[in-house]
C-alpha cells in the first residue's frame, strides 16, 4: 500500500510541474450595451482557473480586452476567447503574454 501511495504522489508531482500559469490577452468585440462587457467578463471568469489581470473597454469601438492568467494544464487561450461567444460575443486571441 506504501509503494501505490508514493507511485501516486509522484504521478501527481509530475502532473503539476508540467503545468504553468500562462497569461494571455484576449478581444472580445460586439459589445453593443452598457451591460455586455460585465457579461463577457463573466463568461471568461466562469472557465476554471481563470483571473482576469486588467481589462480596457472601449465603448465607441465596442470591445474590450482581457489579460488573463490561466494554467495551461486546465484550459487554452483559444477555450477563454470562444467562451463569450454563447452570449453572442466573438472573441479572439491577441497574443499569449506568457511566449508560449
Amino acid at each position: 500500500m506504501r509503494t501505490l501511495t508514493f507511485s501516486l504522489l509522484g504521478l501527481f508531482a509530475a502532473t503539476a510541474a508540467q503545468a504553468a500559469e500562462r497569461q494571455a490577452s484576449i478581444v472580445v468585440s460586439e459589445l453593443t450595451c452598457p451591460s455586455c462587457p460585465y457579461i463577457a467578463a463573466n463568461a471568461v471568469k466562469s472557465i476554471d482557473s481563470i483571473e482576469i489581470l486588467q481589462s480596457d473597454y472601449d465603448q465607441a469601438a465596442e470591445k474590450i480586452v482581457f489579460l488573463v492568467r490561466y494554467d495551461d494544464a486546465v484550459t487554452s487561450p483559444e477555450a477563454i476567447a470562444a467562451a463569450p461567444l454563447q452570449y453572442g460575443y466573438p472573441g479572439r486571441v491577441l497574443e499569449d503574454a506568457s511566449g508560449s
